[in-house]
């Protein structure tokens, strides 16, 4: 079966993400970080999203699926820092990221006023992960992420509370937390472009 994201959609999306301006949260008591949405041919030529497991040792998010990202550093726009992350945290060289338009804010229960952008890796690149943030840096064909039974949605508890969650399954992996979250807006707006 032909993969449903192609590049046709891939140009689609480009289209669907310039049109609509991100909803951008001004909360200036939380900590500024933004993350990266890395789309990349995988080695059958499908296209496929970048996410990295953090090292057990982190103080928020340890051990979790994420996509590749951090706190933003003074002086520095949001492009700077996300692009600076990715070759920090996975070793996505700079020149090879090219990023094509920003997701809606999110506020995570650590603090931090996350901003998510997409983005293009024009290239197969050799990952270098950061020994103390990362672990593991494996690649998701936009694909599985799309297929039928995807998200399960879950409750989990946090402060004695418990909110609904969105839990993508890729083999080994279950991608949730934050980067569920991400994960499934940028799904919706994939949906509109196939």
């Amino acid at each position: 079966m032909p993969p449903r994201f192609d590049d046709a959609a891939l140009a689609r999306l480009r289209t669907i993400v310039a049109r609509r301006p991100a909803v951008e949260i001004d909360a200036p008591e939380h900590r500024r970080a933004c993350v990266l949405i890395p789309l990349i041919r995988d080695e059958g030529g499908r296209w496929s999203l970048i996410f990295s497991r953090r090292a057990e040792n982190m103080a928020s998010h340890s051990g979790q699926i994420a996509f590749p990202g951090g706190s933003v550093e003074a002086g520095e726009s949001l492009e700077q820092a996300v692009i600076r992350e990715a070759e920090e945290e996975v070793g996505i060289p700079r020149g090879v990221v090219e990023l094509f338009g920003r997701a809606d804010d999110l506020i995570t229960n650590s603090g931090f006023l996350v901003a998510p952008f997409c983005g293009v890796v024009h290239e197969r690149v050799e990952y270098v992960m950061q020994q103390s943030e990362v672990v593991e840096v494996f690649e998701v064909p936009i694909d599985a992420l799309l297929a039928e039974g995807q998200p399960e949605v879950r409750l989990v508890a946090f402060r004695k509370r418990r909110y609904p969650a969105y839990f993508y399954r890729y083999g080994e992996y279950e991608i949730w937390g934050l980067t569920g979250r991400i994960v499934k807006s940028f799904l919706d707006l994939v949906w509109l472009s196939l």
